[in-house]
């Protein structure tokens, strides 16, 4: 209850103080429309705009009069109401007159308009436009156009004489060709033609024009209407960019070099580019006349190349053009000997994309350089390549390639100081891939060796072009029959690798490359073939070296035992050492002789006969021979060549006897008597001759027959049977041999010829001349064989044996023959004779 009083009081102390306010304070006027600027055209429109003022307006109106300063009258030229802040209007005067505009405001509370502003119309006129007539470029002004134009004299409000007093202001526009970048420039115009020079040589533009009159207050005209004009060509404004490859080096010492060279830009070269200009010299001033390839170069030329001398030299590049020459790009060369300054260091490349890469490096330490030179080439085989550099200047480190760059193409990128007169340093390569992939094909494998179960394998590099990418490593793949695949990783540096422990079979061998991307083609598949077990031919030599050691060894040591020496290599006497090779048989009587025979030469073979043992001395001649109990014949064949006389006689026999071929034959001989009850036995010996066969000789028995045997060095064993009868002459009898029927062994011939040594005291052993009446050669050609029949005297007791020939065989030889009997032959008794057997026995007995 106590507020209630205090807060009336208040409000009607605040009530009291606004009202005191209120009647002291007079009241404002109200702040009218105000004009901002207006746009006159010559004879033509106007366009005024304004702001509104502080009281409530509903329209306005745009008042224009004309004003006469001679008379200081005015007249009423247009009028506009608009509820807008602007309005155009058609006055259809001259800017050269003044005009006064006002501003007029409606509101509910009435009209207030705004203060009046007269001035001439050309202050605010925007000027029509003009028009390009042309644009020509200025001679020995390559940067300078002369830009003419126009305009119609009736709608220009503007004089010559203002416009060469500077009263119009003006503006270009100028594009040049290839480029869409726009450059306004601010021109001094006094004439309808000026000259402007802010363009580049030898360029084309493309030019608007536009103007206005004095100050700000007058708007640009609208832009004439474009018109294209080009510049005039200047000197290249730079030198080529300028480089050499030393490809190779002579025997003389002159270095085949490629000079280089870059086209140059449009904006360098400043026009066309009519001709290179190369000229080199030596350290000493000496300029080269050879130039080669260097001569009269085209524009188009970007190298050359000539040969330069092992000293050092440099190489001066030019290009002309029809308005001069640009400076002079210059490389040195040092000398062959010389030894190059080092490579920039830290240097690395990095793939920035597919088709870009990041070159960075570190100038040499301790050595000034006048700039760098970046080289870069794809890596090829079957191809050669364009070799790509960069000349850049000491300050820059670094550079990002894109020129001639493609992924999953290997590049080898290096780097190289320029040290002035002193030449390039050495460069730093790297190899490199923007992108990698999967290479296009596999290397083909060639069988190098297969050893038992080893097989070796080679083979050559994929070509760079289809390797897309650095090979990490190769797969082996082989695989055979009822076997699951194998495969062997080999590094990827390797071209040689061998599969050991195959089991025989046939093998299926691949090769596949694998790079960063994954594994490529597989190559050309070979087959193997690995056969069952072997001995390695190492082996076989070795063990031929181990037998033949042995066998040195063993023959040394049997050479060192003089008794196993005496077993194997017995002492054979000589024959012809002995008594017999100067011994001669007694000549036989006139009536023993033989007749004459046939100048044919035929074979013929005797009877050895062996009669026990008889002590020489106890011999008798005229011995009976049916009491002998033990005979043992020896036939041996003799071939003749040679004829034999009629007067022969025993001797000159002896002379024509020619290699007698022996064989031993045993023969049991019987008779009617009981000849094995003999308690001894004589030993008689014949000469074998060669003889004649009879000039007529008689018809042969049938009865005769041979048999086969099956070693042609044993003869058929003779079965002799001893006939006892009167004075009458022995008859002839068949008789068949072979081994098997013959009771007597080839031990008991030699024993029986043993005792018959030994009772002449002979040093021969008895299987010796055993081997020597054994060994037999048949004749080259088979023929009719005869032998004669062995008789004896009647002085025996009128009793002689009836022999029959032998019958002998060559194997593969069918041989059949007849005899005929023979005159009576010597038979010599050896006992009358005293025989001594030397060491050696020669051949020829």
């Amino acid at each position: 209850m106590e507020r209630r009083p205090a807060v009336v009081w208040t409000c009607l102390l605040g009530a009291g103080l606004a009202l005191a306010f209120s009647v002291t304070t007079p009241k404002a006027d109200p702040r009218p429309p105000r004009l901002i600027g207006c746009v006159f055209q010559n004879r033509a429109n106007v366009t005024c705009h304004w702001e509104a003022g502080d009281t409530p307006t509903t329209n306005f109106t745009l008042e224009g009069l004309l004003y006469f300063d001679i008379t200081n009258k005015t007249v009423k030229l247009f009028a506009c109401t608009t509820s807008d802040n602007s309005c155009t209007v058609r006055h259809g005067k001259t800017v050269r007159n003044v005009f006064c505009i006002t501003i007029t405001a409606h509101g509910r509370n009435g009209s207030i308009s705004s203060q009046r502003r007269c001035q001439p119309g050309r202050t605010e006129v925007m000027l029509p436009p003009v028009i390009l007539n042309s644009i020509k470029s200025v001679g020995r002004s390559p940067q300078c156009l002369n830009v003419t134009w126009s305009y119609v004299s009736g709608c220009f409000p503007l004089s010559p004489d203002e416009i060469k007093s500077g009263d119009l202001k003006s503006q270009i526009e100028f594009t040049a060709q290839g480029q869409f970048d726009v450059q306004v420039e601010n021109v001094t115009v006094k004439d309808v033609s000026f000259l402007v020079c802010l363009f580049r040589p030898d360029t084309l533009y493309t030019v608007r024009l536009r103007h206005r009159y004095k100050g700000p207050e007058s708007p640009w005209s609208p832009w004439s209407k474009d018109l294209q004009g080009r510049t005039g060509e200047d000197a290249p404004s730079e030198a080529p960019a300028f480089w050499r490859q030393v490809k190779q080096t002579d025997k003389n010492g002159l270095r085949l070099t490629s000079l280089l060279w870059k086209p140059l830009p449009h904006l360098i070269a400043n026009g066309r580019v009519l001709f290179f200009n190369v000229t080199c010299q030596t350290k000493s001033a000496q300029v080269l006349n050879d130039h080669m390839s260097c001569r009269d170069l085209r524009p188009t030329s970007t190298s050359c190349s000539l040969l330069l001398p092992a000293e050092p030299c440099s190489c001066a590049l030019t290009a002309s053009t029809s308005a001069g020459t640009s400076p002079e790009a210059r490389i040195w060369l040092s000398g062959a000997s010389e030894t190059e300054p080092p490579p920039p260091s830290q240097f690395t490349a990095d793939r920035l994309n597919d088709s870009a890469l990041d070159v960075c490096w570190m100038a040499p330490v301790y050595r000034s350089t006048s700039g760098f030179v970046v080289e870069w080439f794809a890596v090829r085989v079957k191809t050669s390549s364009i070799l790509y550099w960069e000349k850049l200047n000491s300050s820059r480190t670094a550079l990002i390639i894109t020129e001639g760059i493609k992924p999953m193409e290997r590049y080898a990128v290096s780097v190289k100081g320029l040290h002035g007169e002193r030449g390039a340093g050495q460069n730093r390569t790297l190899p490199i891939y923007t992108c990698q992939g999967v290479p296009s094909a596999g290397p083909k494998v060639v069988v190098q060796k297969i050893s038992g179960s080893r097989v070796e394998l080679t083979w050559s590099p994929v070509p760079v072009e289809q390797l897309h990418g650095f090979i990490r490593f190769y797969t082996i793949f082989y695989t055979t029959a009822n076997q699951q695949d194998r495969k062997e990783i080999v590094p990827g540096q390797d071209l040689r690798y061998s599969l050991k422990d195959l089991s025989p079979g046939n093998y299926n061998i691949c090769l596949v490359a694998n790079t960063d991307a994954g594994a490529g083609a597989a190559g050309p598949i070979v087959n193997v073939h690995i056969e069952a077990e072997e001995i390695p031919m190492q082996l076989y030599a070795i063990l031929s070296v181990i037998l033949t050691l042995l066998a040195l060894v063993l023959m040394g040591c049997l050479a060192q035992n003089k008794r196993l020496k005496q077993k194997l290599c017995p002492v054979v006497p000589d024959p012809s050492h002995s008594s017999m090779a100067h011994w001669t048989p007694k000549s036989p009587p006139e009536s023993m002789k033989w007749p004459a025979i046939a100048e044919r030469t035929e074979i013929q073979y005797s009877d050895v006969i062996l009669l026990g043992e008889i002590e020489p001395q106890n011999f008798d001649p005229d011995l009976d021979l049916s009491s002998q109990s033990n005979l043992q014949t020896y036939s041996s064949y003799c071939y003749s060549p040679l004829p034999v006389s009629e007067a022969q006689t025993p001797q000159n026999t002896r002379k024509s006897e020619k290699r007698c071929i022996k064989s031993s034959t045993s023969a049991q001989t019987t008779s009617k008597a009981d000849l094995s009850s003999s308690s001894s036995s004589s030993s008689i010996y014949s000469n074998v001759l060669f003889s004649p066969t009879l000039k007529g000789p008689p018809t042969p028995d049938p009865s005769l027959s041979y048999l086969h045997s099956n070693d042609w060095q044993q003869s058929a064993v003779n079965d002799v049977k001893l006939q006892l009868g009167g004075d009458s002459e022995p008859s002839l009898q068949s008789r068949n041999a072979t081994i098997s029927d013959s009771p007597l062994s080839q031990t008991d011939e030699l024993k029986s010829f043993r005792l018959f040594l030994s009772q002449h005291q002979s040093p021969v052993s008895s299987s010796d001349f055993s081997s020597i009446f054994r060994s037999s050669v048949l004749p080259p050609h088979p023929a009719d064989v005869a032998s004669p029949q062995h008789t004896f005297s009647r002085s025996l007791n009128n009793s002689v044996p009836s022999l029959q020939p032998d019958t002998f065989t060559r194997p593969g030889d069918t041989f059949t023959g007849t005899f005929s009997p023979f005159p009576l032959s010597d038979f010599v008794d050896f006992s009358l004779c005293p025989m001594e057997c030397d060491p050696y026995i020669s051949s020829a007995i």
